[in-house]
């Protein structure tokens, strides 16, 4: 097995890129702030859409009605845990342990198979992120724009519209803590007492809480949380091999990198695909060249992909120089999809599933 491990490439940046950062320094700085640059493509199209549908799921279970009570409310202060007709008490979260289980080893499974696609589709800071650029896109400007600005003075224009960004944000983060909230206490009752001042001390506590996370994660930390924070990016190594697909660099095509017009002869000039313009970079959230190869912070979101099949588009190149591959793939040997700990993370996996649901159907639904 240890002839599968990924080799260690040291990608310590030989010069900072003034195209992705403010002021001097590097990506590990959590002081230099990453200007990101809006991607379109068919990746952030799959982005975007599984965002919205999870965002859309997530605001509106908690209003679904069932009887006298909403659907899902796990209520603490009574120990009752309510999914539609079925009512769990504390002797049952042995039930919770096994849902755990079940989500461990499915992120195992898919990190194996796919990388950190869970980063990069579906994982909230991500989510929340890409909406508030979104809102920072619309109100402020481009990535060049929104540098220029930040390093000149503040005009009433600008403080005007970072004001209305502001204001947009914080009422994201709001409607989000009282959503996360109310999977706990009563929605309706929730919003209608926040609103007229009759809530009690805790409610509004977490739903200013949540909220604060939420405005102080996606609007000011970002790639903070994923590069210095988050766990998953650490242990990822431990699952990944050889075969595991991830963003990847065909640097046999690209180098020797270089500009050249669209009418010259790469191979004329002595030149690879890759006309060195920086877009994949300049539209990574986390601010990494995934020309220097695979990096843990690397979230998978395939902005980078659809940048470069932009370039090469406009080019007349084939597209594909980053694309979704494996270490094996870039290498020019065959990638094994089915292999032994793919398929032991998948039966584990399996097993998980199966003792859930006969644990869950052993459950009375009254209580």
């Amino acid at each position: 097995m240890s002839q599968d491990k990924i080799d260690v490439k040291d990608v310590t940046p030989k010069t900072f890129n003034p195209k992705t950062h403010k002021g001097n320094g590097d990506r590990f700085n959590p002081s230099n702030r990453i200007y990101v640059r809006e991607s379109k493509g068919t990746f952030q199209k799959l982005r975007r859409y599984g965002g919205w549908f999870l965002l859309l799921l997530f605001a509106l279970v908690p209003w679904i009605p069932y009887g006298e009570r909403q659907a899902v409310l796990l209520d603490i202060g009574n120990q009752q845990f309510n999914f539609f007709g079925t009512t769990l008490y504390p002797q049952d979260l042995t039930l919770l342990a096994l849902l755990f289980m079940v989500a461990a080893f499915g992120l195992f499974f898919i990190t194996t198979f796919l990388g950190r696609v869970w980063c990069g589709y579906l994982c909230p800071q991500t989510v929340w992120t890409f909406m508030y650029i979104w809102f920072e896109e619309k109100l402020e400007g481009s990535a060049n724009k929104r540098r220029k600005q930040d390093s000149g003075k503040l005009s009433p224009n600008l403080i005007v519209r970072k004001g209305l960004k502001h204001v947009a944000w914080l009422a994201i983060a709001l409607a989000t803590g009282f959503t996360f909230t109310g999977y706990f206490v009563p929605i309706g009752a929730l919003v209608s007492d926040f609103f007229t001042l009759n809530a009690s001390f805790w409610p509004v506590f977490w739903v200013l809480f949540f909220a604060g996370c939420t405005y102080a994660n996606a609007g000011w930390m970002r790639s903070i949380m994923c590069i210095h924070m988050c766990p998953y990016a650490r242990f990822q190594s431990a699952m990944f091999d050889k075969d595991t697909f991830i963003v990847g660099y065909n640097s046999q095509r690209g180098e020797t990198r270089g500009p050249r017009s669209r009418k010259a002869d790469p191979k004329t000039l002595g030149l690879g695909d890759c006309i060195d313009c920086d877009l994949c970079v300049q539209v990574c959230p986390t601010g990494i060249d995934i020309r220097d190869g695979l990096q843990y912070e690397c979230i998978n979101c395939g902005a980078c992909i659809d940048a470069c099949d932009k370039t090469m588009d406009r080019m007349g190149y084939e597209k594909g120089l980053i694309s979704y591959t494996t270490e094996h793939r870039l290498s020019g040997k065959h990638t094994k999809v089915m292999r032994p700990k793919l398929l032991g993370y998948g039966s584990v996996l399996l097993v998980m599933i199966a003792l859930f649901f006969v644990q869950i159907s052993a459950v009375d639904p009254a209580g």
